[in-house]
C-alpha cells in the first residue's frame, strides 16, 4: 500500500533532502519522459534493463515459487493452463492497460457442471501496484494450487464444481514490467504525471549510479551540524542511519540519483505517480481542489475510474454480481486490510455485516500469522501507535470501500510481506531498525543490505550508496521466503471462496388441494438452503440494491398445463440457513415441473417434480 520510500523508511533516514553543497549544477533536464519497456507499444526501455536473479526460474517451464515471475512468464502459465485444462480453465482479456497491454484473466470452474455466471463466485487480484509483486505471486499460487489439486482434493474439486473463481494476477502489467526489468519503481500506473508541480512529466526519476540494478539510499558526509542524519549508535556495524533535524546531523541523505530538473530535490518526479487504489468511484476525492480547505487524495487520478486498469476491475464486478468475496492485494504491512476507509466501522457498517468481517479478520490472522487485521480508517492508521494514541486517517477512492459500500461484498485489500519486520527479538511488540537488520543478517547472511560504497556523484562529488534491497527485501520478501507468504495468503483467499454462499434445493413436495380460492390445484413446499457461511446478500447489498432477492419459480415444459398462481416467492438466505417456501400452481396430474431456485450470489439450483 505504501510507496517504496515508505517501505524502507523504518530503517533509514529520509530519502529526499535539499542539496546543500557541491559543484555548479548541470543544466536542467526539461525532457518529458514516458516509460516504454519491451512489450509496451513495441518500444524499448528508456532505462537500462536489469538482470535480477530473483526473477529467474529454477528450471525454465517448471513452476516454482522460489522466484518472482516476470509478466511474460505469468502470462505464459495462464495460456498453458487454459490449453492443458480446458474443462476447468478459461483465459480471456478484460481490457487494456495504459501502455496497451492486454489485461488477462482466468476463470476456474468445471464447465460441465454449468456456466460460471450461474454459480457463486470469488475474485482475486494482484499486481495493481507495480512494485508490490508478492500479490501477483499469491494469485498465481492460488491458481496453481486449485488446478493441480482439482480431481485429487475433494474440497477443491467440490469448490470448482459448484463455484467460479476469477483470477487476475497482473492488473498493471506496464508497471510490473518496469519493476521487474529495470531499476525503476513507482506507486502504480506508468501514466506520466507531474508529481512536483513544475509543469513537466516524469523528469526526475532515480538513477542507478553504482550499476547494481537498484536505486538505494545515498549519503554524503558534510560535517557536524550540517546534515539531517547521523550514524545510528545502536548499530555497531555502522550501517544504519538515524534521521535528525536539519542542522544536527553529519550526513545529508538522498535517494540514489541526480537532481535532473535542478530544483534542489532528488527523484521527486519519477515514472508515473497515479494510484490505481485511489481511483475507485466510492468517496473519491481529487488530487487538488480550489478552496485549499477541502479533502484531497494523492494519486487519485483526473477523475474516478480515469485509469483503464481500474475500470477493468470495476466493470467486471458490476457485470458479474455473482461475486460475493474479493481480495485485491498489495504489500507490505502485513495486514488483512478492509473497509471502512473513511469512518469508524461501528458507526457506518451494519452490525451483522461487521460481525462477518470480524470473523474473517480472526480467521485470516490464524491462517497467515499477520499481526493486524481490520479497517483502514482506524486500525491501519494507528497500528504502530502506542495504546490510546494515534489518529484515524481517511483514504478516499479506496477499493475496500467500493467493495463493501457500493458492491455489498466481503472485500479485502490484504497487504502481503512485512518489509523484514519479522522477529521481535526484545519482545516489546514492535520492530525497531536493529531487529530488522539482525533478521537480515541471521536469515540471509546480510545480503539484503548493501554496505555503503563510495561513488563519484556528478553534482555532489564523493557520496556513498547502500542500504536495504528495495525490491526484494523492503517491498517484497527475498525469494527464500516467497512461497511461504504467497501460500499463506492464497490459503486465506481459499477460505473466503469456500465461505461464499451456495444455494441448493433440499426437498420439493407436491400435494393436491381439495379446495382452493384462487384456482390452484396443487401446493409445492420447497425447502431451500444456503450452505455457505456468507448470506446471499449482506445487509449493505440489500441497501444499495446491488443484488436481487433469492426467489423460487416453477418452470414447465412447452405445452404443459402447469401455471403458477400468484407471485414468485422472494426471500433472502442467511449463512447456513434453511428455509421452506410454498408455491401454488394449477396443473394436471402427471405433469412435470422444474422447481428453480435463483440467487444472484448463491447461484442456481433446480429439481424436477411430477404432479400427483
Amino acid at each position: 500500500m505504501r510507496s517504496l520510500a515508505a517501505c524502507v523508511f523504518f530503517a533509514l533516514a529520509p530519502m529526499l533532502a535539499h542539496a546543500q553543497q557541491g559543484p555548479p549544477p548541470t543544466p536542467r533536464d526539461t525532457t518529458r519522459k514516458v516509460l516504454v519497456v519491451p512489450g509496451l507499444r513495441n518500444g524499448t526501455s528508456i532505462f537500462p534493463l536489469a538482470n535480477y536473479k530473483e526473477v529467474q526460474p529454477i528450471t525454465s517451464g517448471v513452476m516454482d515459487f522460489k522466484h518472482y515471475h516476470t509478466s511474460a512468464e505469468v502470462e505464459e502459465w495462464m495460456r498453458r493452463w487454459a490449453k492443458e485444462h480446458p474443462q476447468i480453465v478459461e483465459l480471456y482479456t478484460v481490457g487494456q492497460s495504459f501502455g496497451g497491454r492486454d489485461l488477462l484473466q482466468l476463470t476456474l470452474t468445471n464447465r460441465k457442471t454449468g456456466k460460471d455466471t450461474d454459480k457463486p463466485a470469488a475474485f482475486f487480484e494482484g499486481g495493481r501496484h507495480s512494485g508490490e509483486i508478492s500479490s501477483t505471486e499469491s494469485v498465481l499460487y492460488l491458481a496453481w494450487h486449485l488446478i493441480e489439486n482439482y480431481g485429487k482434493d475433494p474440497a477443491i474439486t467440490k469448490l470448482l464444481d459448484e463455484k467460479a473463481i476469477y483470477l487476475r494476477p497482473l492488473n498493471n502489467p506496464d508497471g510490473s514490467d518496469m519493476y521487474r526489468l529495470t531499476a525503476q519503481s513507482n506507486r502504480s500506473s506508468i501514466r506520466p504525471v507531474d508529481n512536483d508541480g513544475d509543469g513537466l512529466l516524469d523528469e526526475d526519476p532515480g538513477e542507478d549510479l553504482d550499476n547494481d540494478g537498484h536505486i538505494r539510499q545515498m549519503r554524503k558526509f558534510v560535517g557536524a551540524g550540517k546534515g539531517n542524519a547521523v550514524l545510528d549508535t545502536a548499530d555497531a556495524s555502522k550501517r544504519l542511519m538515524r534521521n535528525v533535524p536539519m542542522g544536527q546531523g553529519d550526513y545529508l541523505m538522498y535517494s540514489e540519483g541526480a537532481d535532473s530538473d535542478r530544483d534542489g530535490q532528488y527523484n521527486e518526479d519519477g515514472v508515473g505517480g497515479l494510484d490505481l487504489h485511489r481511483n475507485y468511484p466510492y468517496n473519491w476525492r481529487p488530487m487538488a481542489e480550489k478552496t485549499g480547505r477541502g479533502n484531497t487524495q494523492f494519486g487519485a487520478g483526473e477523475y474516478p475510474l480515469s485509469e483503464p486498469e481500474t475500470r477493468a476491475v470495476y466493470m467486471w464486478q458490476l457485470t458479474h454480481p455473482n461475486i460475493s468475496v474479493t481480495n485485491s492485494m498489495d504489500t507490505s504491512v502485513p495486514m488483512h486490510l478492509r473497509g471502512p476507509s473513511t469512518c469508524d466501522e461501528e458507526e457506518c457498517m451494519f452490525p451483522v455485516d461487521r460481525k462477518l468481517f470480524l470473523h474473517f479478520d480472526t480467521l485470516g490472522i490464524r491462517r497467515t500469522g499477520y499481526p493486524w487485521a481490520g479497517n483502514v480508517y482506524r486500525m491501519y492508521a494507528t497500528r504502530n501507535a502506542a495504546p490510546g494514541q494515534g489518529r484515524p486517517e481517511a483514504l478516499f477512492g479506496h477499493g475496500p470501500d467500493f467493495g463493501y459500500f457500493q458492491m455489498g461484498q466481503i472485500w479485502y485489500g490484504d497487504e502481503i510481506w512485512n518489509g523484514g519486520r519479522e522477529r521481535d527479538y526484545n519482545k516489546d511488540g514492535r520492530w525497531d531498525n536493529i531487529e530488522v537488520l539482525r533478521y537480515c543478517d541471521e536469515e540471509f547472511g546480510g545480503k539484503c543490505f548493501q554496505p555503503w560504497t563510495k561513488v563519484q556523484h556528478p553534482d555532489l562529488g564523493e557520496v556513498e550508496i547502500g542500504g536495504y534491497n528495495p525490491k526484494f527485501f523492503s517491498q517484497n520478501g527475498p525469494p527464500e521466503v516467497l512461497e511461504k507468504w504467497a501460500r499463506n495468503q492464497a490459503m486465506f483467499n481459499l477460505d473466503l471462496a469456500l465461505a461464499a454462499p451456495k444455494v441448493e434445493i433440499v426437498d420439493a413436495v407436491v400435494a393436491s388441494l381439495r379446495t382452493s380460492t384462487d384456482s390452484a390445484t396443487h401446493e409445492i413446499k420447497v425447502t431451500v438452503r444456503n450452505t455457505g457461511l456468507i448470506p446471499t446478500a449482506l445487509e449493505q447489498a440489500k441497501r444499495v440494491h446491488i443484488v436481487k432477492p433469492d426467489r423460487v419459480v416453477l418452470v414447465a415444459p412447452p405445452g404443459s398445463t402447469v401455471r403458477t398462481i400468484g407471485r414468485e416467492t422472494e426471500f433472502w438466505l442467511g449463512g447456513n440457513e434453511t428455509k421452506t417456501v410454498t408455491l401454488r400452481a394449477k396443473a394436471t396430474a402427471g405433469a412435470t415441473m422444474t422447481v428453480r431456485l435463483l440467487s444472484t450470489r448463491g447461484g442456481v439450483a433446480e429439481r424436477e417434480v411430477i404432479v400427483p
